[in-house]
C-alpha cells in the first residue's frame, strides 16, 4: 500500500506590501533586541508600561505589560492615543528646550502618567516613553470632585434659605415691630416722658437689630445677585465693607452676561475672604478690586498696598492650608479655574481669580 501523505494546509497569500510590513517589524524587533541590551533586565520586569520609538513615530520596542496592554502599538506608532501629540514633545527635544517631558493623558476608559525622555545611541535618536497607569487615582478624584461640587452646592442651597427666611420672616416682624413702638410712643401724653425714652430706645435697638440681621442674611446670599447682577452686587459689598472698616476701596467692573449663578456665588465668596484677609493681616491703607472679562475667562483682581510677603512666604502662601486661602482656591478649582497669588514684601499683595464664562454647573 501506498503512503498516504498529509495534505498541507493551503498557504494564505500575502500581497508585497504586506510582505514587507510583515518584514519591517521583524527587523524593527530584531534591532530592538540587539540595541537592548542597556534596557535588558529594567523594562523587562517593570509593572509599568515601556515603550521605544524612533522620532518619527515607529515603535522599536515594548516592554512585556505594553506589549500585552497595547498590541496595536506596534502598528500605529504616533497615531495610536497612548502616544498622541507626540510630534510636538519630540520638536521640544530637538530644539533643546526640555530634558524630559511629564504628562497625564486620557485614552478614554482609562488614564495614564508619562515621563517621556530622549536619547541617542549611535547616532539614532529614541523617544523612551515610561507609562504608569492611574485609571483608579483619577476615577477617585473625579469623585471626591463631584461630591465636593455637591457639597458647596449644598451649602449655598440652604445659605439661600436662611437668607431668605432672615429677611422675609425676621425681617418684617422687626420692622412691624418698629411701627407698633414708634405709634405706641406717639399716643403718650406729655407726662409720660421717661416711658418715652425706654420706647425710643427700643425703637433704636429694634432698628440695629434689623440692620445687623440685614447684614447678616446679605452675607449669607446677597438678594442682589439674582435682581441686580454680580457686578453692582460686588460694588455693593466693596461699598459696604469700606463704610464698616473704614478701609477705602476703589471698585472698577462692568457686567459680564452669561455667568452661571454658581459662578457668580463664587467671584462673591471670593471678594468677600480676600477682603476680610486684607483687613485682617494687610495693614493696608487702599485696596484695588477689578472685575472684568477677557477673552473665555471673568476675572476678579483683589490688589491691596499693604505689607505683602517675601518670596519665601509666597512659596509658604501657595502651600498653605488655612481656611480662607484654601477655601477660595477649592471653590474656583471646582469650577474649572484657578488662583493666582502675587506679593512682595512690602508691595501688597494680588489675588486673582479666573473662571470660565461658560462653565456649566
Amino acid at each position: 500500500m501506498k503512503a498516504v501523505k498529509p495534505r498541507s494546509k493551503p498557504k494564505t497569500k500575502t500581497t508585497p506590501a504586506q510582505e514587507l510590513q510583515a518584514l519591517r517589524r521583524k527587523v524593527a524587533r530584531l534591532e530592538a533586541l540587539a540595541g537592548h541590551a542597556r534596557l535588558a533586565t529594567f523594562p523587562e520586569q517593570n509593572p509599568n508600561m515601556v515603550i521605544e520609538t524612533d522620532v518619527a513615530g515607529q515603535v522599536t520596542y515594548l516592554n512585556p505589560v505594553a506589549q500585552a496592554r497595547f498590541p496595536d502599538l506596534w502598528q500605529r506608532g504616533f497615531s495610536h492615543p497612548l502616544l498622541a501629540d507626540m510630534p510636538a514633545v519630540v520638536k521640544t527635544f530637538e530644539d533643546g528646550n526640555e530634558a524630559y517631558v511629564a504628562r497625564e493623558i486620557d485614552v478614554g476608559d482609562d488614564a495614564f502618567e508619562q515621563k517621556i525622555c530622549y536619547a541617542k545611541s549611535a547616532g539614532a535618536a529614541r523617544i523612551l516613553v515610561y507609562v504608569h497607569d492611574i485609571t483608579r487615582r483619577k476615577r477617585a478624584e473625579e469623585a471626591i470632585q463631584k461630591l465636593a461640587k455637591r457639597v458647596v452646592s449644598a451649602q449655598e442651597e440652604e445659605r439661600h434659605r436662611l437668607s431668605r427666611e432672615l429677611h422675609d420672616e425676621a425681617g418684617q416682624a422687626l420692622t412691624a415691630l418698629k411701627l407698633s413702638l414708634e405709634l405706641i410712643a406717639a399716643e403718650l401724653g406729655p407726662g409720660a416722658s421717661a416711658l418715652r425714652q425706654n420706647l425710643l430706645e427700643a425703637i433704636s435697638l429694634t432698628e440695629s437689630t434689623k440692620e445687623r440681621i440685614r447684614v447678616l442674611a446679605q452675607g449669607l446670599r446677597p438678594p442682589a445677585l439674582d435682581t441686580v447682577g454680580l457686578n453692582l452686587t460686588l460694588e455693593a459689598l466693596c461699598r459696604d465693607f469700606s463704610r464698616r472698616t473704614q478701609l477705602p476701596i476703589q471698585y472698577e467692573g462692568s457686567e459680564v452676561r452669561g455667568l452661571s449663578d454658581a459662578v457668580n456665588i463664587c467671584l462673591y465668596r471670593v471678594l468677600q475672604e480676600a477682603l476680610t484677609n486684607v483687613a485682617k493681616h494687610a495693614k493696608a491703607t487702599r485696596v484695588d478690586v477689578r472685575l472684568s472679562r477677557e477673552g473665555h475667562l471673568v476675572r476678579l483682581s483683589v490688589a491691596d498696598n499693604g505689607r505683602g510677603f517675601s518670596h519665601d512666604a509666597t512659596k509658604m502662601l501657595q502651600r498653605w492650608t488655612g481656611i480662607g486661602l484654601l477655601g477660595m482656591r477649592e471653590r474656583v478649582e471646582l469650577l474649572g479655574g484657578w488662583l493666582e497669588i502675587e506679593t512682595e514684601l512690602g508691595r501688597g499683595l494680588r489675588t486673582v481669580a479666573n473662571l470660565p464664562v461658560n462653565h456649566e454647573s
